[in-house]
């Protein structure tokens, strides 16, 4: 079996790394993050139906936010 991946292989083989994704809505966008640090996100992917979503420079993944929620 052949595997193409860009992700390290330590992270493929070991059963350690669990990503913990969430929900939110930023500037009016819903999207997946994963937290990075207090307050920062890494954009995973955007959940919208809006095309004009997609081509944002600023929410695009793998871009990190400064993200303060609000409850």
């Amino acid at each position: 079996m052949v595997l193409w991946t860009v992700m390290p292989m330590e992270i493929i083989l070991s059963q350690e790394y669990q990503p913990n994704y969430e929900e939110i809505e930023y500037a009016g966008t819903k999207m997946m993050v994963e937290k990075t640090a207090n307050n920062e996100y890494r954009v995973v992917r955007i959940l919208s139906t809006d095309p004009q979503d997609y081509l944002r420079n600023d929410i695009q993944p793998g871009a990190v936010l400064s993200y303060e929620p609000i409850l």
